[in-house]
Formats: C-alpha cells, structure tokens, sequence
C-alpha cells in the first residue's frame, strides 16, 4: 500500500485560506473605513450647507425685522398725519360754518360802518352796508383784510412782522361805493364789499 504525506498541502491550503482571507478582511476593513470617512465627509458637507443656510436666514430674518420696524413707523406716521387730516378737516367745518365768519366780521366792523345785508355762499361773501364816508368804509375793509386766520379777543390782526401768518378773509375788495343820505339830512355813502373766506 502506498502512502501520501497530504499534510504539506493541507498546510500550503490552509496558508492559502488564510492569506485569502487577511485580503478579504483587510479589503473589507478598508471598505469600511473608505465608507465611514465618505460618510463623514458628506455629513460633514451637509452640516456646512446647513450653517451656511441657517446663517443666511437669520440675516434674512433680521433684515425683515428692520422692515417690520421701518413698516410700523411708517403706519404710525400714516395714523399720526391722519389725525392731522381729521383735525384740519374738523377745523375747516367749523370754520366755514357761519359762527367764525360772524365773530370775523364783527370784530372788524367800525362804530361808524352799518351792514345791511350779508350774503355767503360756500367761501364767498359780499356784504351791503353804510358808512359815514369813504375813508371809514376804507377802513374797514383794510380791517377786513388785517384778521388773523385764528384769531382771538387778544390777538384779532395779522402781524405784519410775522409772514406766516393768515388772513381770515382774502381778496377783500371795495367794488362800490355811492354816495347817499341819512333821514338826518348827513352825508353817507353805500358800499359793497366782497371776498372769501381762506
């Protein structure tokens, strides 16, 4: 019988075996490294973008919280010069009502010049009166001319040293004055005089 000494083989199969598998485990432990460092890297990648993104929201942020501030300032002042429409408009109806204009015309009106008739149309006047003679109707319509737009008992004329003030009235104007007679027997003269309310 013939025997084979195997154990040479066996030894050179299993050296094999085992070098086949040190490749495979080291191919496989290097996959992983490869991998795991792919990975990293990509998340690494993906953090990056999301600061990025994160910082680029929160100037955005800001910069629309300064809009939202400059925009409610801007609605404050919208709602501040509203009232101050309102104001005005509340002013200029009671101005145009018959009150003020009657206080105007009275403050204004000599002893010596009588008014007949007052005739106001919206901003329009003409008033129909008497007068002693030309240089009192004269005077008062320099009178007329010389109210202040808000006038009081202490301060009822335009300073002239003041350019922005009002008149009341303007384009105050003489357009007729005759000659006429009292039941006395004393010379007067009959006016007109028109204008309009500023």
């Amino acid at each position: 019988m013939v025997r084979i000494n195997l154990i040479p083989i066996r030894e050179i199969l299993r050296k094999r075996e085992l070098k086949q598998f040190g490749i495979t485990a080291g191919a496989m432990v290097l996959g992983t490294i490869l991998i795991a460092a792919a990975t990293y890297l990509y998340f690494d990648m993906e953090r990056s973008n999301l600061q990025e993104q994160a910082a680029r929201f929160s100037k955005e942020l800001q910069n629309l919280k300064a809009k939202n501030k400059e925009i409610a300032e801007l609605k404050n002042e919208i709602t501040r010069l509203q009232k101050q429409v309102d104001t005005i408009q509340q002013l200029t109806k009671v101005r145009d009502t018959p009150a003020p204009f009657m206080a105007a015309l009275s403050m204004a009106i000599p002893d010596e010049v009588w008014v007949k008739t007052v005739t106001k149309t919206g901003k329009s006047f003409s008033i129909d009166g008497i007068g002693v003679d030309n240089t009192v109707v004269v005077n008062f319509v320099e009178r007329l001319q010389k109210v202040r737009k808000a006038f009081t008992g202490e301060r009822p004329w335009v300073d002239p040293n003041n350019p922005k003030e009002e008149s009341f009235f303007t384009n105050v104007k003489l357009v007729s004055i005759v000659a006429g007679q009292s039941r006395a027997g004393l010379g007067t003269v009959n006016f007109k005089v028109v204008g309009n309310l500023r």
